[in-house]
């Protein structure tokens, strides 16, 4: 069954304890968490030292999104935070294997994140190492931007690239209600929404978007 994974970054910064509070009131089991790094993507948002703090104040599975350069070098502090679940860039580093061992190692759930034009294709000697793929449907660390079509496609063959293996398919950017649909029905497992749950009436938004991929 799939799941709706508020990301955080979509939300009011100035009321970050309420939309958590609130998150946790609506019985969210996962939250998105975006680690930017101004450097691999533009912005810069949510480091170490935060999420930790934010872990504290939550009792909800952390679902950490390393979008950051030489990721190699910050996955222990990332790991020492609590999360749960954590995903690193196939792109960002030459040493994929050697991080998702570690993160595997610490008793966490390992993640690889494809950007779209990264084909699934690289999975095939990580399949063994990881419990969910991360699929961007639009350029990394850019809010605003329309989600990119073809990726349904790449979702489908991704499903199949897994065949019977416990992985799930993770998707993050530009879902909204109508696409939330689309990507459940082609696969996807983890729904990844940000200003289409956050703007506007939030509680509204959310038995929305829930109902559009039950």
């Amino acid at each position: 069954m799939a799941q709706i994974l508020p990301s955080i970054f979509g939300a009011n910064i100035l009321r970050l304890q309420d939309e958590i509070e609130f998150l946790q009131s609506e019985k969210t089991e996962i939250l998105h968490i975006d680690l930017m790094d101004g450097n691999f993507v533009s912005n810069i948002a949510f480091g170490p030292n935060q999420i930790a703090a934010l872990k504290q104040a939550s009792t909800m599975i952390f679902d950490v999104h390393m979008m950051l350069a030489n990721p190699e070098r910050h996955i222990d502090d990332v790991i020492k935070t609590g999360a749960e679940m954590v995903s690193v860039h196939y792109e960002s580093t030459p040493h994929i294997h050697y991080i998702l061992q570690k993160i595997k190692k610490a008793g966490r759930q390992a993640g690889v994140v494809l950007n779209p034009g990264t084909p699934e294709s690289v999975l095939e000697y990580l399949l063994d190492d990881i419990d969910y793929v991360l699929l961007m449907t639009i350029n990394p660390g850019q809010p605003g931007q329309v989600f990119i079509e073809k990726s349904l496609e790449k979702i489908r063959n991704t499903k199949k690239l897994i065949s019977s293996r416990n992985i799930k398919i993770e998707v993050d950017g530009g879902v909204n209600i109508e696409i939330a649909k689309k990507v459940k029905d082609a696969g996807a497992d983890l729904i990844v929404v940000g200003g289409a749950l956050f703007n506007g009436n939030a509680k509204e938004n959310y038995q929305l978007l829930n109902k559009a991929i039950q």
